[in-house]
């Protein structure tokens, strides 16, 4: 008979657990590309304002100030919106690539939980961000989507690896330093969605992807 390793067998036994609790098929990639896309966002937003700010003088001028802003507001709403899509894009496709190398299913209910703990919060984050923007509490903006993106992520933590708790954290700790100092806003969302994005998805893709 061949000897066991009762070690081993703990190991099969807790990596089976922990396969049908947790989705583990979310890859590193993702987290890279999404913090490159919001990177590219920011510099694109950067230059959307600077662009604004030479012809708010000429808005002003014409009694057009309020026509300018409502401009301004819904380029950078539709821009953070097209950034969103390019990073869950990046997401699901990379997400489905470590799947299909784990012979697995993207689609499941466990998935779904997972999608359901993340949208909760996002949902009325989004929600609650539309407020600010329609009362005109710009400068709360970015505080309220870290600290609701965190919250998020959390809220899923349970259904992935424990390590984005950490991301999460960092995330909701970012805003609420945010909401101190709002001049500080710009530099929170890239340090937040893009800096931050690209530090977890490389500690992911070298912990848990590569060469496995």
């Amino acid at each position: 008979m061949a000897d066991k390793n009762p070690i081993e067998d703990l190991r099969e036994i807790h990596k089976m657990m922990e396969s049908s609790s947790k989705f583990l098929s979310l890859s590193g990639l993702s987290g890279i590309f999404a913090g490159i896309t919001a990177l590219v966002g920011a510099y694109i937003s950067s230059l959307e304002v600077r662009a604004y700010e030479k012809k708010m003088i000429f808005y002003e001028l014409q009694g057009r100030a309020q026509e300018g802003y409502d401009e301004i507001t819904f380029r950078l709403a539709f821009l953070a919106a097209l950034i969103l899509f390019v990073a869950l894009a990046f997401g699901v496709f990379f997400t489905w690539l470590k799947a299909k190398r784990q012979n697995k299913k993207l689609l499941t209910p466990l998935s779904f939980r997972l999608i359901i703990s993340l949208m909760v919060p996002l949902a009325f984050g989004g929600l609650f961000v539309a407020a600010l923007v329609y009362r005109g509490y710009i400068e709360i903006i970015v505080p309220a989507t870290l600290i609701f993106y965190g919250m998020s992520l959390l809220n899923g933590s349970k259904y992935v690896h424990v390590d984005i708790k950490y991301l999460a954290l960092c995330q909701m700790a970012l805003g609420v330093y945010c909401a101190f100092d709002p001049a500080f806003g710009f530099y929170a969302w890239i340090i937040g969605f893009g800096i931050l994005h690209i530090l977890y998805g490389a500690i992911m893709y070298f912990k848990y992807d590569m060469n496995k």
